[in-house]
């Protein structure tokens, strides 16, 4: 399974139950957020450009961040830090980029 996200076209291959989010910091890559991916300030929303039918439940604390962000629950935005998936996935979320790596000493 996989998340490509545009317009950078990163691509990110999250674990079983992992969350977007947390794969793509594991992978190397910084991801918009404020809180670190609690779910409180709703920085990483997305919106799933196809694979919809691949990303996991909304749940309670995505559902108010959604409902704050005055977007509807049909599944077309997502918050990063929320949000699995079972299968392939195309996303829109401008700044996401590879961090820069440590020089060896």
């Amino acid at each position: 399974m996989t998340v490509r996200v545009r317009p950078a076209e990163v691509r990110i291959d999250p674990e079983p139950g992992e969350t977007v989010f947390a794969a793509a910091v594991r992978l190397g890559y910084r991801w918009p957020t404020i809180c670190g991916g609690n779910g409180t300030c709703r920085t990483c929303v997305m919106t799933v450009e196809s694979g919809r039918e691949n990303c996991g439940p909304i749940g309670d604390l995505e559902a108010e961040g959604l409902d704050a962000l005055k977007e509807s629950k049909d599944g077309g935005h997502r918050l990063a830090c929320q949000t699995t998936v079972t299968g392939d996935v195309v996303v829109t979320k401008r700044g996401v980029k590879r961090l820069p790596t440590e020089a060896a000493s």
